[in-house]
């Protein structure tokens, strides 16, 4: 089931009311990947598999902070989530 743009702004900001308060209230950048696996390392591996991709959604959060002495210093958060809605990864600062 693929969500809408909406929908996952709505369940990821959830997440990031929990996880990273600071952030909850920014717009994110939403991008689109696609991984798979290339014929030569299924190959290599020995496997045969069906030519699949599986793609997946990012949502990227961005805010410029200013440290103690003055510095501007930037926090960003990338949250992957998949077709089906689920948070596969996390990264940030």
């Amino acid at each position: 089931m693929a969500l809408t743009e909406k929908e996952l702004k709505k369940m990821v900001k959830g997440y990031m009311e929990e996880n990273s308060p600071e952030l909850a209230d920014e717009e994110p950048v939403i991008s689109e990947e696609s991984y798979e696996i290339p014929e030569g390392v299924a190959r290599k591996l020995g496997v045969s598999l069906p030519k699949s991709s599986k793609t997946v959604k990012v949502l990227t959060y961005k805010k410029m902070v200013t440290a103690e002495d003055g510095a501007k210093l930037p926090i960003v958060t990338r949250v992957t989530v998949d077709e089906d809605g689920n948070i596969i990864k996390t990264t940030g600062n």
